[in-house]
């Protein structure tokens, strides 16, 4: 409906122009594109779809799942349904881009991604202001219909930035021919806004269940990573004192090398040039720094020192800011390689978070509290190998993913009970291929893809039952997943 309306604005506006000029609107391989016969303005409209038939079988050790133990499911499901609007308006250096969801998971609202004005004067100097995706992990800069997987890997779900909203500043630089093609240096630096994905770093954890062990609230929370310290700036931000407006930015940068020749944003090695043994090779080295507030409910804090029996509503400082201050680094390494219809794509994450005291919290002497976590430190590592045995038709592949969120000492809420070994998130392992058929390459593919999943579970109970002051043995969740997905994208 809404990309019906945008077409029907777009030729009123331009019917004089319709008129004066035939050739005036251009239908390509995927997207509708219209033009002004001097090239002042631009606007492609492209709609990407998925459709999703997924098998899911939940396992779990022992009994203590709260009944989650042998969940399955089997549904079809549409992931994805985007809208790509973009083009430019004056000249080609002013450029701009809408993207859009009609369909997501858990919600009917239309959702922005991209929304930003890019100007874009010359190839080394390049200034976007607006919503974007940020310039962090490569995985996540790979858009969905880009990619031989059906998502990405959990190791990119637990440490990806998200999208956000600032000013960047990006580049490149063409270094040296090779094979015809320039080596590439590329470069994005910029200051977002820094939203924590919830106000106390949880990551669908639970509650220590009596002797019962571990209780997760929202394993779909727990499968998928959801929440944590990450960016998650997703809404509009009123503007207004508040936790996530006061000051609380985010300063992000990128920088990619390329010597043999630019490898583009794809998973696969398409439309490689098969007269041709030149290898590509590219390695991307990114940080980003965020400070903010955060409550520390059900956490680390609980109501120990918040003193509120309502761990919903902690006791707020006159300020209304929230009373810990969490000091939280990003960095990522990623390597990519292609050859020939060979992919592979490795990356490397390690996220440090550092907490501190304010407000009224600064006069408790936190740090002489052993079960108050003071920082932690997150790992995480994948890896994925592919290859076009049909040359840019059918594609195979393996990945392995891994995650590793730090352990700490911490105080259950309400009773302030000791806990040792507790954490932000659950250590994963996911394991997983696939097969895909590109009929018509990106715009019309069939991909099938099974992976499975362990996670040990943030916390859960001692070897010998205890509740209070020991190392705890966390339960495990583990599911089998087989997706299989068409994407038509016009």
């Amino acid at each position: 409906m809404l990309r019906n309306a945008l077409l029907g604005f777009m030729a009123l506006l331009l019917a004089p122009a319709l008129v004066a000029q035939d050739d005036f609107g251009t239908l390509g391989e995927s997207g509708l594109r219209f033009r002004t016969p001097g090239n002042e303005f631009e606007i492609t409209l492209t709609t990407a779809t998925q459709f999703r038939l997924t098998y899911h079988d939940a396992r779990a050790q022992g009994s203590r799942r709260d009944g989650q133990n042998g969940a399955d499911f089997i549904n079809f499901s549409l992931p994805a349904v985007r809208a790509f609007v973009h083009g430019h308006i004056f000249a080609p250096e002013f450029q701009y881009r809408v993207w859009l969801v009609y369909n997501w998971p858990n919600t009917d609202a239309v959702r922005i991604e991209d929304a930003h004005f890019r100007w874009a004067p010359t190839p080394l100097f390049n200034v976007t202001a607006g919503q974007m995706k940020a310039p962090a992990s490569w995985g996540y800069l790979v858009d969905h219909e880009r990619s031989v997987w059906a998502d990405r890997d959990i190791t990119d779900e637990a440490f990806n930035q998200g999208w956000v909203k600032g000013v960047e500043v990006s580049g490149r630089a063409d270094l040296w021919d090779v094979d015809g093609e320039p080596a590439l240096l590329r470069w994005n630096v910029g200051v977002f806004n820094g939203v924590l994905a919830s106000a106390d770093g949880a990551q669908g954890r639970g509650t220590l269940n009596g002797g019962g062990g571990v209780n997760v609230t929202d394993f779909a929370k727990t499968e998928h990573y959801a929440g944590g310290f990450r960016n998650n700036d997703w809404r509009t931000n009123a503007e207004t004192f508040g936790q996530i407006v006061d000051a609380d930015l985010m300063i992000a940068g990128r920088v990619e090398f390329h010597p043999q020749g630019e490898v583009r944003r794809h998973s696969a090695d398409m439309d490689n040039d098969p007269d041709s043994a030149v290898w590509r090779v590219m390695i991307g080295v990114a940080a980003n720094y965020f400070s903010a507030r955060v409550a520390g409910r059900n956490t680390f804090l609980g109501n120990t020192y918040h003193n509120n029996p309502n761990p919903g509503t902690p006791t707020l400082p006159a300020s209304g800011r929230l009373p810990v201050q969490a000091d939280i680094f990003h960095g990522t390494v990623d390597g990519h390689f292609r050859w020939l219809g060979l992919a592979v794509n490795w990356a490397l994450h390690l996220r440090t978070v550092k907490f501190t005291a304010r407000g009224f919290l600064q006069n408790l002497n936190l740090d002489d509290d052993r079960f108050m976590v003071q920082g932690l430190t997150d790992l995480g590592a994948s890896v994925d190998v592919n290859y076009f045995v049909l040359r840019d038709t059918l594609n195979i592949g393996a990945r392995f993913a891994w995650v590793n969120f730090d352990e700490f000492r911490s105080r259950q809420t309400g009773s302030a009970t000791p806990v040792d070994g507790d954490s932000f998130g659950a250590d994963g392992w996911e394991y997983g291929g696939e097969v895909t058929w590109f009929v018509k390459g990106d715009n019309l593919k069939l991909t099938a893809e099974y992976r499975y999943v362990v996670q040990q579970l943030p916390h859960g109970v001692s070897q010998s039952g205890g509740l209070a002051g020991v190392e705890r043995t966390s339960d495990y969740y583990a599911f089998h997943e087989l997706r299989l997905q068409l994407q038509w994208i016009f």
